[in-house]
């Protein structure tokens, strides 16, 4: 018997995309699936779409809630989920027809609590700046590794990815550490993230580009970085940070991850308006953050110019 895999896809007015996303989980090589899709408050052509696939895929289930955000309607979704691995899938991507298979033999042959693997940009003009680079073959080896071992390489090496969508994980692994998404913010992967490696005793890594990750206008990842951006950071970072003092044994890897990503985070804020940067920096004191940031990057963001 092959092990279910529950997909969990939160549909937000993407109706220009979902019909390629869909298709790209639907003819997977690994079809024992469960497709759970949540229609989070749509109001373009979303609804009909998803009512359309259902009708001729029984392997999904939909559900609908008012807007309440991505994080919402990823808890709602694990809620839903039975099967033995769980992927989280963005409804404007697609994924490589190999991807589950692939995961799904190696989790179950490995016995890992997690499979990780790169993405690729699907970039909708020629314009190929700001493109983020999601490709770590050859920088990472294959072998199984425990979860914090692997961050903390990944960590020194720059090679830490967030993203939800690149990796499979077992249920019942997940189940025991990590509880839901913080709702109403975004950059919610990272404690999802940050969770899974410091819990896992087995991951490996797939040097496989499986995930298709879309670059398009008006999405999170090519809007302006402002303060929605930095509630988001600072929320997760400060729970991060609180994990590292209850858990001691963590707390010099969570100070690499907090590291790593607050001086990416200020670097980006000098693109801000004066207003924003000053209310930055009061709340990086007020959550203990500004230490992890250095000299040179709290430069940057009051000096560089836009």
């Amino acid at each position: 018997m092959k092990d279910v895999i529950s997909v969990i896809v939160p549909v937000y007015n993407v109706a220009a995309y979902l019909p390629e996303c869909l298709d790209s989980i639907l003819s997977q090589d690994y079809d024992k699936l469960e497709v759970i899709l949540i229609d989070d408050g749509s109001t373009d052509g979303s609804r009909g779409i998803i009512e359309e696939y259902a009708e001729r895929d029984a392997r999904i289930r939909w559900y609908a809630q008012p807007n309440q955000g991505l994080s919402v309607a990823r808890n709602r979704g694990l809620l839903h989920a039975t099967g033995k691995y769980i992927y989280f899938m963005d409804s404007d991507d697609m994924l490589d027809t190999q991807a589950l298979q692939r995961c799904h033999d190696l989790c179950r042959r490995k016995e890992l609590d997690f499979v990780f693997f790169d993405a690729e940009p699907l970039a909708e003009s020629a314009d190929s700046r700001n493109i983020p680079h999601y490709g770590r073959k050859g920088k990472i080896d294959e072998s199984v590794h425990s979860g914090i071992e692997m961050l903390d390489y990944e960590l020194d090496n720059r090679l830490f990815l967030t993203s939800v969508c690149l990796c499979l994980v077992n249920r019942s692994f997940l189940e025991q550490c990590f509880t839901c998404f913080h709702p109403g913010i975004i950059h919610e992967d990272h404690a999802f993230a940050i969770r899974i490696y410091l819990n896992a005793r087995r991951v490996c890594y797939v040097p496989e580009g499986f995930f298709k990750r879309r670059i398009r206008s008006g999405s999170i990842m090519t809007g302006r970085f402002g303060m929605r951006n930095i509630e988001g950071y600072a929320t997760v970072c400060a729970q991060m940070r609180a994990l590292g003092e209850e858990r001691p044994e963590w707390k010099a890897v969570i100070g690499k991850y907090l590291s790593y990503t607050l001086n990416d985070v200020i670097w980006a804020g000098h693109r801000m308006s004066p207003l924003e940067k000053v209310e930055t920096a009061c709340r990086f004191r007020r959550l203990r953050l500004g230490k992890y940031v250095s000299f040179r990057n709290w430069a940057v963001f009051w000096l560089k110019k836009k």
